[in-house]
């Protein structure tokens, strides 16, 4: 009986370190994809025409092309700032933050960004709920910088997807991000008050 125990206490143990292990290994794989986008970015940005292209990095998973769309937001009450990838899909919301209508105009229209809240650090949009309005959200393209002051920030419906509509001669930007339990989305919307070279 108690050689019985002993090996229902091991394989309890072992079957704890596997369900926590799991996570922690998920995140070492998105850092280095983060940290292979990182160095693309870096590579696309300081390339000359003479420069080869950017297959020799590893764990990457992106093309020239979406590394050129790539933008940056600035959220400076809440410290962030991240890597915002042109177009939303399951792995590239692993990574960094999404464009929900892809390829979209920075300083055009209703610029729609989305994000995971991550449970761990302040890494994606965790802290996006602290933002109050009256914030300033900071958009990185190129050369500009296009900041917009947060005027309403909401829990909506997953399906209230009128909020990522354009309104005409509007220049706005919307930030959604899912509620804790995750059945909602907060969503922020800020507008435009200056784009800059």
């Amino acid at each position: 009986m108690l050689k019985k125990r002993k090996w229902i206490g091991f394989f309890l143990i072992a079957f704890g370190l596997i369900l926590i292990s799991i996570p922690l290994y998920y995140e070492w794989e998105q850092e280095k994809k983060l940290a292979a986008l990182e160095e693309a970015l870096s590579f696309v940005s300081e390339a000359d025409e003479t420069a080869t292209g950017i297959q020799p990095i590893e764990e990457l998973p992106f093309s020239e092309e979406e590394l050129k769309s790539v933008v940056e937001l600035e959220i400076p009450s809440i410290q962030l700032k991240q890597k915002v990838l042109p177009e939303t899909t399951q792995d590239n919301l692993s990574i960094a933050l999404t464009q929900i209508k892809p390829y979209q105009t920075p300083g055009e229209g209703n610029f729609t960004i989305a994000g995971h809240r991550g449970y761990r650090g302040d890494r994606y949009f965790r802290q996006l709920p602290n933002v109050v309005v009256g914030d300033k959200a900071l958009l990185h393209a190129a050369n500009q910088t296009f900041i917009y002051e947060i005027t309403s920030s909401e829990v909506i419906d997953p399906t209230a997807v009128e909020i990522l509509q354009d309104e005409e001669d509007i220049s706005e930007i919307t930030l959604i991000t899912c509620t804790v339990d995750g059945k909602d989305r907060i969503a922020l919307k800020g507008k435009l008050i200056n784009g800059t070279n």
